[in-house]
Order: structure tokens, then C-alpha cells, then sequence
């Protein structure tokens, strides 16, 4: 009798350790991050921390706003979106696929003009000297919002026209700053923050903020996800004190 509930009793501890072990084992959910590859710096400094204090995974996607925006639209997982702009989160509310009450605020930038460190000697005082470089890389408007702001920049400052012969334009931010580290273009226009992650380049504060609308980085919560509770949680992260003293580490403005 004794040996039978011994027995037993043996059989319950490792029934209940192997029910242990499968818990241990599960994969933690996972939440999806598409952002603008403008942020990725910034973002990816949270990914450890938010991970380790949730018990997550985070994944992220980083392209031109535009670019995420339009393959969310055509079906690609998200839970969240951090774009540089709200033209592509507009593109999203028309076709009904973000959480309307879920739109939030969490950085802003502005536009600079970016040289190589070697001419930084040279005395540029306005906006009018891009006219003496012969290649110049800006964002394209169509992959995203840097270079709709530029574009509403270089017509409000009438340099449109007149420097449509010397622009290449590229799909994002990071792509002109390579282009400008690598010397395939003489300048840039770049989000202030990308020109000061490159000691290769330095930025010029030539372009006025009032030549094109205020630049903001709204996080949004996509409508299909099955974690909206983890989504929330990562919102209310990016709205913390912590992670505004990491947007400023980065140059961004809160």
C-alpha cells in the first residue's frame, strides 16, 4: 500500500514538472513593429529593455513610411506603426484599418542640409548655396514623408525649378545619407537627426521650419491585431520619461 502511493506520488511530481517544462517551453507572443526607418536608431535602443520587462518578443520593419503603409495595406502583419508623417497614417484611416483611438504623438525633427565633415570650414549662411553643388540627394515624396517635406520646402522657398536638374532622389532618408557618406552626391536633405548619426557628415540649420509643415512621428495601432493590450503597453513606453531621454540622446525634440 505504502509503495502504491509512493508510487503514486512520484508519478504526480514529474507529471507536474513536464507540465512545468511545457509552459518554460511556450514561445512568448510576439509583437510587430513597422517603423520609419528615420526612427531606427531610437527604436531599436528599446527593443531589449520592453522585451525583458513584458516577457515579449519584438520584431521590427524599417523603410520609407510610405513603403510600411502600403504593405500593411496589402496585408503584411503589423500591430504597430510609427511613421514620420501623418500622410501615410491618412492613407490608413482611408481604408479603415488603424484603431482611431489609438493615434499618438511621440516625436517630432525638422529638415537640415547635410555636406561631407570636410567642407564643414566652408561659410554656408543660406539655403541658396545648394545652388553651386552639382548632385544632390533628397527623399522621394512618393516612398515617403521626408520628401514631401522637402518637396514643400524647395517650392515654398522657390528653389524647385531651379534645382530639379541636380536632384537624384532615393527611397529614404538613410539611402541619401549613404549617398552622401559614399560622395556619389556633393549634399542632402536629411531629417537633422540622420545627419547627426554619421560623423562622416555635418548638417546645415538652412532650411526654415516654416517653409514646411511641423514633422511628427505618430505611433498607430493596426485594427487587425490580436494584442492590443501588449500594443497599449509598448504606447504607453514610448510615452514614458525613460524613453523621451533616449529621443533626446538622439536629437529628436519630444
Amino acid at each position: 500500500m505504502i509503495n502504491r502511493i509512493f508510487i503514486s506520488m512520484v508519478l504526480i511530481f514529474l507529471m507536474f514538472i513536464m507540465s512545468c517544462n511545457i509552459v518554460q517551453n511556450e514561445d512568448p507572443p510576439e509583437l510587430v513593429v513597422f517603423s520609419a526607418i528615420s526612427f531606427s536608431d531610437v527604436i531599436l535602443n528599446t527593443q531589449e529593455s520592453f522585451q525583458s520587462k513584458e516577457n515579449i518578443k519584438i520584431s521590427f520593419s524599417f523603410s520609407g513610411s510610405q513603403v510600411l503603409a502600403s504593405q500593411i495595406s496589402n496585408g503584411a502583419p503589423a500591430d504597430l506603426f510609427i511613421s514620420s508623417g501623418m500622410a501615410p497614417v491618412n492613407y490608413l484611416l482611408d481604408k479603415n484599418l488603424l484603431v482611431e483611438d489609438r493615434i499618438v504623438d511621440i516625436a517630432s525633427n525638422k529638415l537640415v542640409v547635410a555636406i561631407p565633415t570636410e567642407q564643414s570650414e566652408v561659410n554656408i549662411k543660406d539655403i541658396q548655396y545648394l545652388l553651386n553643388y552639382n548632385k544632390i540627394a533628397i527623399v522621394d515624396p512618393e516612398y515617403a514623408p521626408a520628401g514631401m517635406y522637402t518637396k514643400q520646402a524647395l517650392k515654398n522657398l522657390r528653389l524647385e525649378e531651379s534645382l530639379a536638374p541636380k536632384v537624384l532622389t532615393v527611397p529614404n532618408v538613410r539611402s541619401a545619407l549613404n549617398y552622401l557618406e559614399t560622395k556619389n552626391v556633393d549634399a542632402a536633405i536629411l531629417y537633422e537627426t540622420d545627419a547627426k548619426s554619421s560623423n562622416k557628415v555635418v548638417s546645415l540649420d538652412l532650411i526654415p521650419e516654416s517653409s514646411y509643415n511641423s514633422i511628427k512621428y505618430p505611433v498607430v495601432v493596426i485594427n487587425s491585431t490580436d494584442k492590443l493590450d501588449l500594443a497599449d503597453k509598448y504606447i504607453e513606453y514610448l510615452l514614458s520619461s525613460d524613453f523621451k531621454d533616449i529621443l533626446i540622446s538622439y536629437g529628436f525634440n519630444e
